[in-house]
């Protein structure tokens, strides 16, 4: 039955999660990491799984018809075999040309849930250190992302700053971040978390718990490369560059409509109309009639809630402010839609 929810009832995400994952800890049915940490995922949402070459597994998440790693990379290897040169000592770093990869402080500890640190030469490499139908992000794939999140964000140089689209990619809580982790709801499962870094001079960052950087695919000139990079700080998702011998992280990405079928499997429904004045209509696949939906702000702060009971199912929102909302289904991986009410 939809309800509306009073303003007495409402709560930030922040602190929905923070209640689901007790409880859920508390009967031992917590959404832990692949590698077993705990505090990195929302334990509301459902995810899907892929492997890798080396028999890594990652948790994946359902974004705007893009498929995303939930983790961190961790690969030894590209996606035809040949091996990613593991470089410990800092002068061999600093004089890379090519491919390399390490830990963080070259202490394999750190990979679980952190990943391995990457120059841009692996993020750009023809043969690929994601898994087969999967790639690194590209400039665009970033945009579109962004862009879903928060459409009134500037597409104009230096990047995609000011937005809000990063405290919704975020891990919420401080067990990785640095206070305040400012405006952290990991609303849709990427689950972002710092991971340290290492410049081209192979010297590694005194602190991991700041930031949380990506490469891309993108080149930005000779011997530079593009990256997401988040911090703790602010609620922006920054497009910035830096040396292709730094290393940092890689979230890989898929197109949905590409991945075999019974892969991340994804509700398909539409919602209609979009923009709305009054009411909303959900046009769903008849497999996910009964399950739950809730419909929230991009701070996470939840307006509405109830349950889908048909393949048309209508929804008042006469009452919502005009703005932007998601409509998601927390137990199914990947049902998000956004709602503009006007």
């Amino acid at each position: 039955m939809k309800r509306l929810v009073t303003k007495n009832v409402i709560f930030t995400l922040r602190l929905s999660v923070l209640l689901i994952t007790c409880i859920l800890k508390a009967s031992g049915q917590i959404s832990e990491h692949t590698c077993g940490a705990e505090d990195v995922h929302n334990p509301a949402i459902a995810f899907g799984e892929v492997t890798d070459i080396d028999g890594n597994s990652y948790k994946t998440i359902v974004i705007d018809d893009l498929v995303w790693f939930a983790e961190n990379l961790k690969v030894t290897r590209f996606q035809n075999g040949d091996t990613i040169p593991n470089v410990s000592e800092t002068g061999a770093w600093s004089g890379l040309t090519g491919p390399g990869m390490c830990s963080y402080k070259n202490d394999t500890s750190y990979d679980c849930p952190q990943g391995k640190l990457y120059n841009f030469f692996v993020a750009a490499d023809a043969r690929n250190p994601c898994p087969n139908g999967w790639r690194v992000p590209s400039l665009t794939d970033l945009y579109q992302l962004i862009f879903f999140l928060d459409p009134n964000a500037n597409p104009q140089q230096p990047g995609n700053m000011p937005n809000t689209a990063g405290g919704a990619l975020k891990s919420s809580g401080l067990t990785y971040w640095r206070s305040p982790n400012t405006n952290a709801t990991n609303l849709f499962g990427f689950s972002a978390i710092p991971n340290g870094g290492r410049n081209d001079a192979g010297v590694f960052s005194f602190s991991n718990d700041a930031a949380a950087s990506y490469w891309l695919s993108t080149q930005v000139g000779p011997g530079m490369g593009f990256f997401l990079e988040l911090a703790y700080p602010q609620d922006y998702a920054v497009r910035n560059a830096y040396f292709a011998k730094y290393g940092c992280c890689i979230r890989c990405v898929a197109d949905l409509n590409t991945l075999n079928a019974g892969e991340n499997k994804a509700p398909h429904f539409t919602i209609f109309p979009n923009p709305a004045d009054n009411y909303i209509q959900i046009n769903s696949d008849q497999w996910i009639n009964g399950e739950e939906y809730v419909i929230s702000d991009l701070t996470g702060r939840v307006v509405l809630a109830g349950r889908i009971l048909s393949d048309n199912t209508t929804i008042s929102v006469t009452d919502l402010p005009p703005g932007m909302y998601f409509l998601i289904l927390p137990k199914t991986n990947g049902g998000i839609s956004k709602i503009i009410k006007q």
